[in-house]
């Protein structure tokens, strides 16, 4: 875990992190928000859209990103200001996303820093964005 404060970062520093798509992975997440779409739960309705199976829901894609910038870079003494991501292609479940966080531009007036992050699936980007992070307590 990264124990970082705004000092301790500089351009270019980025964080990599693989995460597995469990079928009770996905299951869990679609109870805790409450999402039970049928191209998460339901292989022949995802089929009949157009997919190979059931897929994970974007925003889970997108949750591992969260734990990344809280828990490595910035870190924990940072908190998120804006997030945007665009996903590129469906992740289904029981694929690994292979992530990185890099750190693009630090404002050292407002103690905030600029990220950009994408995941990977067999050399297949699937997401990509960008975050905005800052430390309320720079010191």
């Amino acid at each position: 875990m990264g124990s970082y404060s705004f000092s301790n970062l500089s351009v270019g520093m980025t964080s990599t992190r693989s995460y597995h798509f469990t079928e009770q992975r996905v299951e869990t997440f679609s109870a805790l928000v409450d999402d039970k779409a049928p191209v998460h739960v339901d292989p022949v309705f995802a089929k009949s859209q157009g997919f190979e199976g059931k897929i994970v829901h974007g925003l889970f894609v997108q949750s591992v990103i969260s734990g990344m910038l809280g828990n490595e870079i910035p870190g924990p003494k940072s908190v998120i200001n804006n997030l945007s991501m665009k996903m590129h292609h469906p992740v289904l479940i029981g694929q690994t996303v292979n992530y990185q966080i890099e750190i693009t531009a630090l404002t050292p007036a407002v103690a905030a820093i600029s990220l950009s992050f994408s995941g990977m699936v067999d050399e297949k980007i699937v997401i990509s964005g960008k975050a905005l992070c800052s430390f309320p307590n720079p010191t």
